[in-house]
Formats: structure tokens, C-alpha cells, sequence
């Protein structure tokens, strides 16, 4: 099992025309950033498995890759990072996966729930992430104290929280500053996340199990599933409907977040 969590991508090109892409960007900043935004308006995050179909959750790269790039369909953060980290190491990049622990509407500090990635370029560090059900960068930012950009119209900064960490904020609509994650630096292998993975797709009480949660960024917006809501942000509009069962449940995953061939349930959950 192990040994399967670091194996190659079974096939780039292919992975590469997963998120719309004819051709691998250069390893730098500016395919980066390109890699980051492509990933996040193709591959939605979904918790599909642990929410409603009841199904397991690998972290094996060959499985990752038949159920995202094969199959076309998401994942939480421990499967998209994980296969998006991969992806950037056969791609040339310098990455790696680390802990991070969301703070966003909290507090208190959490315990680490969430898997990003940081790239070394240039002699400078930098957080992307392709994984995250929340507000998240449409692109890299710099590990910096202070640091901060303009991503596609909405505006990151990176602050040290302490020795070791690292938070992650942005700008509401509102105009508030609005901390969202923490993360640190420390290379982590595969492995180490097995566990939280495991919590994440098998607790009772884990946001994973007790939530349909559906999202994918859109070149103007993001369209989202929450429970048996669907909404649409769209130029600073929000538009939001409910979902009438489960016919209509597969339709809207099928028609706008491009997922289908789903097994069916059979437990009456819409």
C-alpha cells in the first residue's frame, strides 16, 4: 500500500487533458499558477464517498488517478493534493504535501484536518492548493511574512503565525480580513496522512460524512452543493435553488460539475 502512495502518475498527458491542458507549463511561477487555476476549474471538490455513497477513500496514487482522471470525478483534500503533489513532481517541481488546520469562523485552534502543497522555486516558497472546500487561491502565493496578491480579483496574504506556522487569509466582499488556514513548511510523506484520512471519511461527526459538499471554480465564480442546496456565484451574484431528490441530484452533477456513472444508493438519502 505504501509503495502505491508514491508511484509516478500512471499517465501525465492524460492527467493534463483532465484539467484542460494540451501540453505540461514550464516549471516556474507562471505554470504554476497555471497548473493551480486548470486544476480547480476542471476537478471539483466532492465528498461524494463519504457523504452519500458510502464508499472508501484511497490514497494510493494508481486508485486517485483511475477516479479522477479515469472516472472524472473529485475528491477532498487528501486525495486532490495528494494527486496534484504527485503530478508536480513528474512535472519537475519541487513539492511537497503539509499539514494545515482551518481556522476559518473559529476561536480556537483545530487540530490538522486539511492536506496543501508547497512548491520551492527560485529559492522562494510557495502554498497552492487544489483541494480546499473553502475560499482557497486561484493561484500561488509566497510564503513570506506580510506577503500578499491579487488572484484573479480576490486578494491572499500570507503571515507568520509563529516559529512553525503559517496563516493563510483573504479579503471578504465586506471588506473584513478574514484568516482561513494555517499551514507549516515541514515536508510530509504520503503516509503521514492515512489517519486523518481515515477520521475524515469515517467519523460520525466528521464534516465528510455528515455533509454533501460539492464545489467547483468557474472562470466567473463557483458553482457549490451544499446538502440539498445548489447554488451559483457569478460575478459577485449569488443564485441558489433547492435540490428537488435524487434525480435532480444526479442531473446537476452530471450537467454542471461534469460527474456521472455514479453507482446507485438505494438508501432513500434524497
Amino acid at each position: 500500500m505504501y509503495e502505491s502512495m508514491n508511484r509516478p502518475i500512471p499517465d501525465v498527458s492524460e492527467y493534463l487533458r483532465r484539467i484542460g491542458l494540451s501540453a505540461a507549463p514550464a516549471v516556474s511561477l507562471d505554470g504554476l499558477n497555471a497548473l493551480v487555476w486548470a486544476h480547480q476549474t476542471h476537478v471539483p471538490f466532492e465528498d461524494l464517498n463519504t457523504s452519500w455513497l458510502r464508499l472508501p477513500v484511497s490514497l494510493e496514487i494508481p486508485a486517485l488517478y483511475d477516479k479522477v482522471v479515469l472516472r472524472r470525478r473529485g475528491g477532498y483534500c487528501y486525495e486532490l493534493n495528494a494527486l496534484f503533489t504527485r503530478l508536480l513532481l513528474d512535472l519537475g517541481f519541487d513539492a511537497r504535501s503539509v499539514f494545515c488546520r482551518v481556522v476559518r469562523g473559529r476561536d480556537f485552534l483545530p487540530p490538522c484536518a486539511h492536506r496543501a502543497v508547497v512548491v520551492a522555486l527560485a529559492g522562494k516558497l510557495y502554498f497552492c492548493d487544489v483541494g480546499f472546500g473553502g475560499p482557497m487561491p486561484a493561484g500561488a502565493l509566497q510564503i513570506a511574512d506580510g506577503a500578499g496578491r491579487d488572484v484573479r480579483g480576490e486578494y491572499f496574504c500570507i503571515d507568520r503565525f509563529d516559529d512553525y506556522w503559517w496563516t493563510v487569509s483573504r479579503d471578504t466582499s465586506a471588506g473584513m480580513r478574514e484568516a482561513v488556514l494555517q499551514f507549516n513548511t515541514f515536508p510530509q510523506t504520503p503516509q503521514e496522512f492515512i489517519a486523518a484520512n481515515m477520521k475524515s471519511a469515517l467519523d460520525p461527526e466528521s464534516l465528510f460524512v455528515k455533509h454533501l459538499l460539492v464545489n467547483l471554480r468557474t472562470e466567473d465564480g463557483a458553482l457549490s452543493i451544499t446538502d440539498d442546496a445548489f447554488t451559483v456565484r457569478r460575478g459577485g451574484e449569488t443564485q441558489a435553488r433547492p435540490i428537488a431528490g435524487e434525480a435532480d441530484l444526479r442531473r446537476l452533477l452530471r450537467e454542471r460539475f461534469g460527474i456521472d456513472g455514479l453507482p446507485e444508493v438505494g438508501r432513500g438519502n434524497f
